[in-house]
This record gives C-alpha cells, structure tokens and sequence, in this order.
C-alpha cells in the first residue's frame, strides 16, 4: 500500500499525509501526525482521507496542525471523508474527489449506553428531525380537524379552533412527551460545536464572508435527512467549494486503494513523499560530492 501512495504522491507532485482509518479519529492519530511532521514546512501538501470521523475536536486539531506546516494543504478524498472528517476539508485550498467519492453532514455523532452494558452511536440530528416531523404532524391534524369540524357542525371558526386545539393535544402530546428536554440541550450543544468550528475554519483560511458560510454550515449541519447522507463533487460545487475531479493517472491509482480500502483494513497514519524526486534528489546530492 505505501508504494502506491508513494506513486500517488509522485502523480500530484508533492508530499501525502495519509489518514487512513478503521476507527474513530481520536487524539492519538493527532499525536502521530505531530511526530510525522516534525518541525518540517512544506509549500504544498496533500491530506488523503479515508475515515467515517471520530473526534470533531481533534478533527479541528488535525487542521490546525497541517495549517502550522504547510502553506497550502489540499484534500484528496479517494472513497469517503464522513462526519468529523468532512470538517478536515472544510478548510483545504482545494478539495479533490474521485468521482464517486462522499463527504457527510457535520451532525454530530452522540454516544448512548443501551441495555446490556452496550451502546451506539447516534447522531445528535436524529431528535430535531423528530421534533420537526411532529410538528408538522399537529399543523397538518389542526388543519383537517378545523376543517372537518366547521364542516360537519357549521360552528364559526373560532370554536372550531377551540374544539381542534383539544384534539390535536390529545393526540400528539402523548408523542411530544417522548422527547427528552434534557438530551435535546445536550444534543443541540453538539450540533453548535461542529458549527463553531466550521464557521472558524471557512472565515481564518479561506475567508468566506458571514452570510456564504452561514448558509453553507446550516446545509452541512442541519439540511440533509440523514447522517449517512451522500455529499458528493457537484454537491460540493454547488456549495461553493474548490473542489476538482481526480485525473485519469490518480483515478487508475485510486481503483489500485481499493482493494486495500475495500477489505477489513488496518489504521495507516504516514507521511510519504514523491519517491521518484526523492531518487533523484539522492542521485543529485552523491553527483556533487
């Protein structure tokens, strides 16, 4: 796998920070990638993602910590970058996708303890989408019950509100008490983070104004039905982001990752660069001495 990547880097012409995970990002990946880099500076450099998201926080870190070591940092996502790691290409000069690659929603994702000491987790939208259809369900019941009432009694139209307001209770809060007021903070909280750090990221690097990342952050935090939802180039385009289909030579070296993605596959976290520049370079420096 390192030698394609090390082919893959050599194609796009500069090094690759590979973040290639089975598992939730968290501090340690931060952790290795600090003591990938070093105290190296790059003009330019790749970030190739492959991760469903973890640590929205050490997601933030992750970009920041690119940002200090290089002066351009592109993201190059191969199959999918979801949830917290569709925040890492928030702040890239240029996002570059094969063509049937996916970033997500930035809906965070909520750890719930179920029965038998399990848990799972789940995604801090689910409740308002719920919130959302069950008003819309009272409006709907208020409107045919106003409607049918005035209809079949001939009463004017205040006592026929009065009269759907009892019926629409009766009937839907039953369901509106099934929502925890509580776990409903919590979860809003969480949403709230991945909008703060979103609008952070899109104003210090790429210096969109107020209402462009505003729109863009509500669509990304609170616009899509599904927490697996598929973001996808033109998606992306529409949004306003710099984002670029692979070339055919990157394409033919992203069918070769898939075999490696495609299967149980193990965290890669490294650093590679331009194998044959470096060669070369070597080649240089033994020529002078």
């Amino acid at each position: 796998m390192i030698t394609i990547m090390e082919e893959f880097s050599h194609v796009r012409g500069r090094p690759s920070v590979i973040l290639f995970l089975d598992e939730s990002l968290d501090t340690k990946h931060l952790w290795q990638l600090r003591l990938l880099l070093g105290e190296q500076r790059f003009d330019e450099l790749d970030l190739v993602i492959h991760s469903g998201g973890g640590d929205i926080h050490v997601a933030y870190q992750v970009v920041e910590l690119l940002r200090y070591h290089a002066r351009c940092v592109y993201a190059c996502v191969p199959f999918f970058a979801k949830s917290a790691a569709t925040l890492l290409c928030l702040d890239m000069d240029k996002i570059y996708v094969d063509k049937n690659a996916q970033l997500g929603p930035l809906d965070a994702q909520i750890y719930e303890e179920k029965g038998g000491g399990k848990g799972e987790f789940t995604s801090a939208l689910n409740p308002f989408k719920t919130l959302e259809q069950l008003q819309q369900f009272s409006l709907e019941t208020l409107d045919m019950a106003v409607k049918m009432i005035a209809t079949r009694s001939g009463m004017n139209l205040d006592e026929c509100l009065k009269h759907a307001n009892g019926f629409v209770q009766g009937t839907t809060n039953p369901l509106f008490t099934q929502l925890n007021p509580e776990k409903l903070g919590e979860y809003s909280r969480a949403l709230t983070i991945g909008t703060e750090y979103g609008d952070r990221l899109l104003r210090r690097h790429n210096k969109w104004k107020k209402v462009k990342r505003s729109r863009v952050l509500e669509k990304l935090v609170h616009g899509y039905p599904s927490h697996g939802y598929i973001i996808d180039y033109h998606e992306l385009k529409e949004m306003g982001f710099e984002v670029c289909l692979f070339s055919n030579d990157e394409c033919k070296l992203v069918d070769e990752m898939y075999s490696y993605l495609s299967k149980p596959m193990q965290t890669m976290v490294d650093l590679v660069y331009n194998k044959i520049a470096s060669s070369d370079e070597s080649g240089k420096e033994e020529e002078h001495e």
